[in-house]
């Protein structure tokens, strides 16, 4: 995932190096694929200046090329039910200008998909991982008898995200203001229809921006000319700039952090993603009885290290016990500097379920060093909701 690509000459949102706003030589990740025999998806992961590209998140604003999402656009009179009886999540109530998240299950409850649905003036469009794109439509032609529902793959659609505390700002500049969390607006970028759905996932005010693919170079150009003139800070952000301020602002990433092995209750997001007074879905079952009989054996959590020193992912986790490490615990999913931390470090890491209490002290590799850091939450829109 983390080998470099030469894209030069390639003509793609985000891949331009010129001027100002370039800041360095492209790097370029592979993105995780569907199928081995996929193409890989080359994701920007930085312009060569992480730390300004993360500045500009906090700060101002960060574009990024969001290659590695993937749409899918239904259509017809029956799209809202099919999508409640699909996923974990109550999004059957969605009306034109909102958005929610849910998880697409196997009926052994293993996690699917993350899907946001976006219910927006163009009909439904569902934001995924692209590698979710193929088993998404699968799962919905499975469910398709008699109802009146469409879908299109969503190829001439394209992804953009922008990042920061200018947002609204810019938004103004096109004529509309900054949606609250979960929220669709529209607006024309130099004429060009744009959808713009509010997600904060790096910790400050966040945007999913979908355009016609043919049109995103242009747009991506526009953002970035309206983005310098109302911020002093506004540049292309790649994938790097990104994680950390996520990783920072304890946001689970699927398929980073939890996946295809994973049960809802396992990734600490139940509450943003399921619901427990709503009709069947495929999995049901096993959530139900999970959250009614018992828990899961493992769960996701965040350990804030005290210092700069940063575990990596696949590292062990230990048992707050003295002397030699002894069988590990869990395992390290993502980890990040944290600039607003002072540096220290964040990671998340998935623990087995008798070392998840808040507050509970483990053991964390870190730099070939045993670290003691005690035990937190993974940030959920639930939390916020409540404080």
């Amino acid at each position: 995932m983390h080998s470099t690509i030469d894209r030069s000459g390639a003509v793609r949102p985000g891949a331009d190096v010129s001027g100002a706003l370039a800041g360095g030589e492209p790097e370029y990740l592979d993105w995780g694929r569907a199928e081995p025999s996929d193409a890989p998806c080359p994701t920007l992961a930085t312009l060569g200046a992480v730390e300004r590209e993360y500045a500009a998140i906090r700060s101002g604003i960060g574009l990024i090329d969001a290659a590695q999402r993937g749409v899918l656009l239904l259509s017809g009179a029956d799209v809202m039910d099919l999508l409640e009886r699909m996923l974990t999540a109550k999004v059957g109530h969605l009306q034109p200008g909102q958005s929610g998240a849910g998880f697409l299950l196997e009926r052994t409850g293993r996690i699917q998909a993350d899907v946001l649905v976006i219910r927006s003036e163009h009909g439904v469009l569902l934001d995924v991982d692209r590698r979710d794109v193929a088993s998404l439509i699968s799962a919905i032609d499975a469910m398709i008898f008699a109802e009146d529902v469409s879908v299109a793959a969503g190829e001439q659609w394209y992804t953009l995200e922008a990042h920061g505390p200018e947002l609204d700002a810019l938004m103004q500049s096109f004529g509309t203001s900054l949606p609250e969390h979960g929220c669709v607006g529209s607006c024309e970028v130099d004429g060009r229809a744009a959808i713009v759905t509010r997600w904060d996932t790096a910790g400050t005010a966040g945007v999913r921006i979908h355009v016609h693919r043919a049109e995103a170079r242009a747009v991506w150009d526009v953002l970035h000319a309206n983005g310098t003139a109302v911020a002093a800070r506004c540049r292309t952000a790649g994938w790097l700039a990104f994680n950390m301020a996520r990783v920072e602002a304890r946001t689970p990433w699927w398929h980073i952090d939890f996946g295809t092995t994973s049960l809802p209750h396992e990734t600490g997001l139940l509450a943003d993603r399921v619901s427990f007074t709503k009709g069947c879905y495929p999995g049901q079952e096993v959530v139900a009885r999970m959250e009614n009989l018992g828990h899961p054996k493992q769960l996701l959590r965040v350990l804030p290290m005290p210092d700069e020193r940063l575990p990596i992912a696949g590292g062990q986790v230990f048992a707050d016990e003295a002397g030699p490490a002894g069988n590990p615990i869990g395992s390290v999913t993502s980890s990040a500097p944290s600039p607003l931390r002072g540096s220290a470090s964040t990671a998340l890491a998935v623990l087995k379920w008798s070392h998840t209490p808040l507050g509970t002290v483990v053991r964390c590799v870190a730099d070939g060093e045993l670290v003691n850091v005690a035990v937190e939450a993974v940030a959920t829109r639930a939390q916020e909701n409540s404080q």
